[in-house]
């Protein structure tokens, strides 16, 4: 039998009916080549794609020290986004709130310590940061702003503690307002029927190509079928606009940048501000030849620079392609004076290592009424005293030295005064979810006299 004549065994039973079949097999052909083909699917590139930027989030609560021997562990876990290859880490607010250490596993198994740098509560997303010497994957960002319902999309997550667990489904809605404990909302999430659980928060919600299109947020308790995804296009404003806060009081941009996105790409033009070169609507495409296709993207670039060094900018106006080079401005002594509020902020960065922004009398009456209020630390200075003393962002100081804190003028008037100035490691309350918690802060070298 010639091999033109050849028939698999399973074909000959239809071979004998008189279909006529015949099957030609080339001398390179493999089966293993063809299963291969077949199994090498759309999804699995995609996760392939990935999943090397996904990462799991665990953590635990810190001892209270009202009652020795506390370990309790947080119920809560979930997945993150590497969005930077120096470790910047997207996640939901609500994973990382009130865990005292932060666990962070990549999907190669690698476990890192992360710490809580930024976060909004608007919008309940965080950024965490974990430190390496070699770069990180980093995720590749679509755009939501082309969403089709019936889109397929893939999650990854770590439901109930299972990690980088995929699901598949398609877009079952798009800018849906979903109410979170009766009292707030989410504003224009994406619907996906795609398996989101507990744990699968924080982590991506991608397309067909494996690029990120939104940040899984939310399930309906009870429901099957229905999660919830912030759109990308206003998860990676989010981040940027954290990024920028992270890397304030060291320097300032002259110029503010947005994002546009047309024919599903991003588009980065000058917002406002302008230099001698650039002016607002230029498209800024890239900065220190790193590609700029969102703003997130301009932030990052940013990240790392000194006050008054210049960076290149690469831009287009009216199709004409320009570089040009854009100083950093320092925040001057000038702008530091305008109110006395701006003074008291840059000390408590200076000395202490903490952004401040005033509390909810009333929230923190309710949780001790001893305290009249207190002031809300939105950012900490990595290797500050706070730092040291591992306040995080979203705990609210209410005392300092013997005295309470709950206003900018009380703050100042502590600073000032002779106990403060003479004290080498000062003792701080701050307020935790529904616990109070004192330490020391150790002010050695960062004292501005």
């Amino acid at each position: 039998m010639t091999q033109n004549q050849t028939i698999c065994s399973w074909l000959r039973p239809l071979a004998s009916i008189g279909l006529g079949l015949s099957l030609t097999i080339s001398p390179q052909w493999s089966w293993a080549d063809d299963v291969d083909s077949l199994r090498l699917t759309t999804t699995v590139r995609a996760v392939q794609a990935a999943e090397p930027a996904v990462v799991n989030i665990e953590g635990k609560k810190p001892a209270n020290p009202a009652r020795a021997g506390d370990s309790q562990q947080v119920n809560g876990m979930g997945a993150g986004v590497i969005i930077d290859e120096r470790g910047y880490i997207l996640t939901n607010q609500h994973v990382v709130q009130d865990v005292g250490r932060i666990e962070v596993t990549l999907h190669n198994g690698r476990q890192f310590i992360g710490r809580l740098i930024a976060r909004d509560p608007d919008t309940d997303l965080a950024l965490v940061k974990i430190d390496s010497s070699k770069p990180f994957p980093v995720v590749r960002c679509g755009t939501s702003s082309d969403l089709m319902l019936g889109e397929p999309v893939i999650a990854i997550g770590n439901p109930y503690g299972y990690h980088h667990t995929v699901t598949e489904g398609i877009i079952s809605a798009i800018k849906r307002d979903v109410p979170v404990n009766g009292v707030d909302d989410y504003p224009n999430l994406i619907q996906t029927d795609a398996g989101i659980n507990p744990g699968n928060s924080g982590g991506p919600l991608l397309n067909a190509h494996g690029d990120m299109i939104g940040i899984n947020a939310a399930v309906r308790i009870g429901a099957q079928g229905i999660g919830f995804a912030i759109p990308v296009d206003r998860a990676i404003d989010v981040a940027a606009e954290m990024i920028a806060q992270y890397r304030r009081g060291t320097f300032e941009s002259p110029i503010a940048v947005k994002t546009g996105y047309e024919s599903g790409r991003g588009q980065v033009t000058v917002a406002s501000g302008s230099t001698q070169e650039l002016l607002t609507g230029d498209v800024i495409t890239a900065v220190n030849n790193r590609p700029v296709n969102n703003r997130l993207d301009f932030e990052l670039a940013l990240l790392g620079q000194n006050a008054g060094s210049t960076v290149q900018v690469e831009a287009e106006r009216d199709g004409s392609k320009l570089k040009t080079d854009l100083k950093l401005d320092a925040r001057g002594a000038v702008r530091a004076q305008l109110t006395s509020t701006n003074t008291v902020q840059d000390t408590v960065y200076e000395q202490i290592g903490v952004r401040l922004e005033t509390a909810n009398a009333q929230q923190v009456r309710r949780i001790d009424a001893t305290y009249k209020g207190g002031m809300r630390v939105t950012s900490v200075k990595h290797g500050s005293p706070a730092f040291n003393a591992q306040i995080q962002p979203g705990d609210i100081l209410v005392g300092l030295l013997d005295w309470q804190t709950p206003v900018w003028d009380d703050l100042a008037w502590i600073l000032k005064s002779p106990e403060f100035r003479s004290a080498e490691s000062p003792k701080f309350h701050i307020m935790r979810a529904e616990n109070v918690f004192w330490g020391n802060l150790e002010l050695k070298g960062s004292r501005v006299r």
